[in-house]
């Protein structure tokens, strides 16, 4: 099962500005006094936040509060480094085959059940059992040696680097209670049950589900980590943006996380009533070819196009302080000292000599997901342009659903799609080279694909050769199907008196661990 991992963002705007540039004099809310915490989700999760199952950003305020893997990557810095979580410390063997974990003492699961060796045995083999888009992640492991309660020894089928990255991804395999598994597996592995409960050992547990409605979170009085002064966090859906942001402006919503459009920085970033903050991600804004249509069936179409966007003007423009420019193929510092450059430049004469020898009436569809705006005002400007090459291009919106499912038929879909936000899985290069140019990545929306770039990315997994990612990524961006467009920020706005924002996020996901927030 694969769903697309578009961030909360991915939703309708309300584009507003600061007046002139003065600062906003918006009334302070006060702080909660009753320990509640209140964050609000735009748009509903529509599915369980089953950890082996969910495969959306969305869902992830709940999934990494209710939930903990062996490792993470490490909050508040904008490198990726590998950090410690219900694994103290853990070693690997030189053929990365044989990954040693020491596990923390006195965890416990959400049911009371102890944290051991065999929970780690359990947690992997349900991933795979599932077959959820992420079942990747531990589609490679061969056993688990559980004969010491406090040491987990995994070995693996062949050797992978990017491994510990599959269990710090923030849709990586997550610990789950092998006794509330057993109770509640039922004929579908507890997937009924993940519905409505959780069985982890995060510092909250699933107290309320309302679909569509309101999610809330309760504090674990066992959690053996930091505790904040919220015992109770609740998770209101909102339909559409300017609902949220008017909550928020009330100060019945605490915090805002990924969920408002670019346009609303001005407003946020010039008030002294709130906190912005715009921390690292590896998160992109992406344009991928569609080559099963007649306009882009060549290489030369594709590049032509990709050299026609002035990205240095539209980045600004559309996406604000949150993005820059992307010089690189993969995320921004993925690969060491920007090695895997990426070479298309702003040339607009390449197209306009390209469209000359085009057929009189030659038509273009550019795609964006339905409800994003940034990405609709991207296409909107670009199909613009194109009318003055003489080719009607037209701007249209899709349903993510519809979006994922082009790889099944790309004749189905526009000549090109332009994505405002999206990322890797983790932040191993594997990770993005697999999910966005490997045609069984997931998220390579129209099939195109080089077998050869393929064949780098599973050599390269291996042992983590830089060189050989760079290999792939340098094929694939001649391909012309694919452009990184920019680096973006995740954007949080807070109430003034919410601390520990920054410090709460970490640059996998666009979500912040709850409990590690406090008041001022």
């Amino acid at each position: 099962m694969k769903l697309l991992r578009f961030g909360a963002a991915a939703l309708v705007a309300l584009t507003i500005a600061a007046c002139d540039g003065k600062t906003n004099e918006a009334q302070v809310n006060p702080a909660p006094t009753d320990g509640v915490l209140t964050v609000g989700l735009l748009g509903d999760i529509g599915q369980p936040p089953d950890p082996d199952i969910y495969y959306a950003n969305n869902g992830l305020a709940i999934v990494l509060n209710t939930y903990e893997g062996l490792v993470q990557y490490e909050d508040n810095i904008d490198t990726v480094k590998i950090a410690p979580r219900l694994a103290t410390s853990w070693e690997v063997s030189a053929d990365k085959k044989v990954y040693t974990f020491h596990l923390r003492s006195g965890v416990k699961f959400h049911d009371g059940t102890a944290f051991t060796s065999d929970a780690v045995k359990v947690s992997l083999q349900r991933r795979t059992d599932v077959k959820g888009g992420a079942a990747y992640m531990t589609a490679g492991v061969q056993s688990v040696d559980t004969s010491d309660p406090a040491t987990a020894v995994v070995t693996l089928k062949e050797g992978n680097a990017a491994f510990l990255d599959y269990l710090a991804s923030p849709f990586g395999p997550k610990m789950i209670s092998p006794s509330a598994l057993a109770a509640n597996k039922g004929s579908d592995d507890a997937q009924t049950y993940l519905t409505t409960h959780d069985i982890g050992s995060g510092p909250y547990t699933l107290a309320a589900v309302q679909t569509g409605t309101k999610y809330e979170l309760t504090q674990f009085d066992g959690y053996w980590g930091t505790k904040s002064p919220f015992t109770k966090v609740e998770l209101p859906v909102y339909n559409d943006s300017s609902a949220l942001e008017l909550a928020f402006d009330k100060g019945d919503v605490s915090a805002i996380v990924a969920a408002l459009p670019s346009s609303d920085l001005k407003k946020y970033e010039t008030s002294a009533a709130v906190n912005s903050y715009l921390l690292p991600t590896l998160q992109s804004a992406l344009v991928t070819l569609n080559p099963s249509g007649t306009f882009f069936k060549t290489a030369e179409a594709r590049l032509a196009f990709l050299q026609s966007l002035d990205r240095e003007k539209l980045i600004p423009q559309v996406l604000g302080d949150r993005s820059e420019l992307a010089t690189t193929l993969y995320a921004k510092g993925m690969i060491p000292d920007g090695a895997d450059k990426q070479e298309i430049n702003y040339k607009p004469e390449v197209l306009k000599a390209y469209a000359a020898t085009l057929p009189a009436g030659t038509t273009m569809t550019i795609g964006y997901a339905t409800g994003n705006p940034n990405a609709q005002q991207l296409a909107t400007i670009v199909a613009a342009q194109m009318a003055t090459l003489n080719i009607k291009a037209t701007a249209q919106g899709y349903p993510t659903a519809q979006v994922f499912d082009w790889v099944n038929d790309p004749a189905k879909g526009p000549d090109a799609f332009f994505d405002g936000n999206n990322g890797p899985d983790g932040g191993n290069p594997y990770m993005w080279g697999h999910v966005f140019w490997d045609k069984s990545g997931g998220i390579n929306y129209f099939g195109c694909d080089d077998p050869s770039v393929d064949a780098d990315l599973n050599k390269a997994v291996l042992t983590g050769d830089n060189a050989l990612f760079v290999s792939a990524a340098t094929k694939y961006a001649s391909s012309g199907c694919y452009l990184n467009f920019s680096y973006n920020k995740d954007w949080v706005v807070a109430q003034k008196w919410l601390t520990g924002v920054a410090e709460s996020h970490n640059i996998g996901a666009n979500e912040l661990n709850f409990a590690k927030l406090g008041i001022a």
